[in-house]
C-alpha cells in the first residue's frame, strides 16, 4: 500500500459553543485523489482551514507524512508539504504569469536581501534558475506561451490553472483544492479534470478537493468523504456514494446543492 500522506483523527473545532467540525477522520495516500463534499455550511472549508492552520483545532490530531502538525504555522506547514488553492482566485493580478509562479518559490531561494537590492551576480543567477523552473512548470500545462502575460489578462479557466501551478511550485506532497471548478463552464470543467489527473500522474502527490460539481467529483475522485453539519456521514468510492441513501437525502438528492 502507498504511503499515508494525510491522517486526521477525531478532528474538531468549536466556535462560540457550537461544533463547526466534530470527530472528523480521514486518511489519504500518495497518488490518491480524494473528494470532500456536503451541503453548504457542512464544514468543508473549515476542515481546509484546520488542515492549513488558519484555525487551530479544538480537538483531535493531524499528521502530514507521519509528522504531527500541532503547533505549526501556515508557513511551516507549507515547508512540510501542504499547498492550497481557494474558492476565490487569489493571484497577483499585476504580476505576469511567470512572476506569479516564481513568488511561490521564494522560500527556496538562498540569496540575501543585500544581494537582491544590488542585483549581484549570485542573485541574477538564482533568479534565472527560478524563472526556468517556473517556465518548466507552465509548459507541463501548456501555459509557457503566456509566461509574460499579466495574470489579470488571462481567461477565467487559465487563472484557475495558474493558481494550481503556483501551488505546485512549492513542491507539496498534498494539494488542497477548494472548489476548483467554481465559475467554470462545462468545457473548462472537463479540461480541469484532465489537469487534476495530470497533476497526480506527473507529480505523484495526493489531492483533496472540495467541489459542488458532482460530475467532476464522481469522474476524478478515488474516494469521497461526505460531511453534514460538521460530521462525516459517509465515505466510499464514487459508486458507493452515489447509491448511499443517507447521502442522497442529505446532499445529492437536493437539486439546489447538486
Amino acid at each position: 500500500m502507498s504511503n499515508v500522506v494525510l491522517k486526521c483523527s477525531d478532528l474538531g473545532i468549536v466556535f462560540g459553543g457550537l461544533a463547526a467540525v466534530n470527530g472528523f477522520d480521514i486518511e489519504i495516500h500518495e497518488k490518491e485523489i480524494a473528494g470532500l463534499i456536503g451541503p453548504n455550511g457542512a464544514g468543508k472549508t473549515t476542515v481546509f482551514n484546520l488542515l492549513t492552520k488558519v484555525y487551530e483545532p479544538t480537538s483531535g490530531s493531524i499528521e502530514l507524512n507521519g509528522q504531527s502538525t500541532a503547533g505549526k504555522t501556515t508557513v511551516q506547514l507549507s515547508k512540510m508539504g501542504i499547498a492550497r488553492t481557494f474558492q476565490n482566485i487569489r493571484l497577483f493580478h499585476n504580476l505576469t504569469v511567470a512572476e506569479n509562479v516564481m513568488t511561490a518559490m521564494n522560500q527556496s531561494m538562498k540569496y540575501s536581501l543585500l544581494e537582491a537590492i544590488l542585483r549581484l551576480p549570485s542573485y541574477r543567477k538564482e533568479e534565472k534558475a527560478v524563472r526556468e523552473k517556473a517556465l518548466e512548470l507552465l509548459s507541463i500545462f501548456n501555459m509557457e506561451g503566456m509566461a509574460d502575460v499579466k495574470a489579470s489578462s488571462l481567461p477565467y479557466g487559465a487563472q484557475r490553472r495558474l493558481e494550481i501551478i503556483r501551488a505546485l511550485a512549492t513542491e507539496p506532497s498534498l494539494l488542497l483544492l477548494d472548489e476548483p471548478a467554481a465559475g467554470m463552464n462545462p468545457a473548462e470543467t472537463a479540461e480541469l479534470m484532465e489537469v487534476i489527473g495530470q497533476i497526480r500522474d506527473t507529480f505523484g502527490i495526493a489531492i483533496l478537493l472540495i467541489e459542488h460539481d458532482m460530475s467532476l467529483v464522481m469522474g476524478i475522485c478515488d474516494n469521497i468523504t461526505v460531511l453534514s453539519f460538521g460530521q462525516v456521514i459517509a465515505r466510499g468510492t464514487p459508486a458507493e456514494i452515489q447509491s448511499n441513501p443517507v447521502v442522497i437525502e442529505a446532499y445529492l438528492g437536493k437539486q439546489k446543492e447538486a
